[in-house]
């Protein structure tokens, strides 16, 4: 079994943008993740296996905790997949629904369209 790497997002501004530290540190320990403050800064790191943030995300639901959400999807890494080949063989798939899934952006998804349009002609 592959251990999985740590990754760390900082949090700019953590104790100010969060009305509540304690309830956000509770299910940051309850999922496995560690929320540390940055030595005397304002910013704090939040670490975590890619696993263990992402089922941290279905927690963090209030509105005012949504920044830490995008916040770990923009420290996520990119999953690396083949384009054309999920076109392919989706052919229900939509621009968007694409995006969404994989994390790519609208210009790579473009391409990808243009290139399996190619391939099916």
């Amino acid at each position: 079994m592959s251990h999985s790497k740590i990754l760390s997002i900082q949090l700019n501004s953590f104790v100010r943008r969060v009305d509540d530290k304690q309830q956000v540190l509770a299910l940051v320990t309850q999922q496995q993740c560690t929320l540390k403050r940055i030595r005397r800064s304002k910013n704090w790191l939040l670490s975590g296996s890619e696993t263990q943030l992402t089922s941290l995300m279905l927690f963090l639901t209030d509105l005012q905790l949504l920044w830490i959400n995008q916040a770990i999807v923009k420290g996520l890494p990119k999953p690396k997949v083949n384009l054309q080949q999920l076109i392919s063989s989706h052919l229900d798939m939509t621009l968007n629904k694409l995006i969404a899934q994989t994390g790519c952006s609208l210009s790579e998804v473009r391409i990808a369209f243009d290139l399996a349009e190619d391939f099916s002609d």
